[in-house]
């Protein structure tokens, strides 16, 4: 159980950054039909240069508490 709870983790943080990871994927990969879906116009935060959206901060903090649980069982 707590394998699969990190390997979600770690696959929850990769969607959760996968906004960021396209502005370096630019000339590979075309990921503007699914960027559309983070950006719910609800809440957004500047964050290091970078502007999370609420799916985003989600994500990503799912993400890391079940990787942290996932390690720890």
């Amino acid at each position: 159980m707590g394998k699969g709870a990190a390997l979600l983790g770690i696959i929850l943080l990769i969607v959760g950054l996968l906004p960021i990871l396209a502005t370096f994927l630019v000339g590979i990969v075309d990921l503007s039909m699914i960027l559309g879906y983070f950006d719910q116009g609800i809440y957004s935060i500047s964050l290091a240069g970078y502007v999370f959206t609420e799916v985003m901060l989600a994500l990503v903090g799912i993400g890391v508490l079940l990787l942290i649980i996932g390690a720890v069982t």
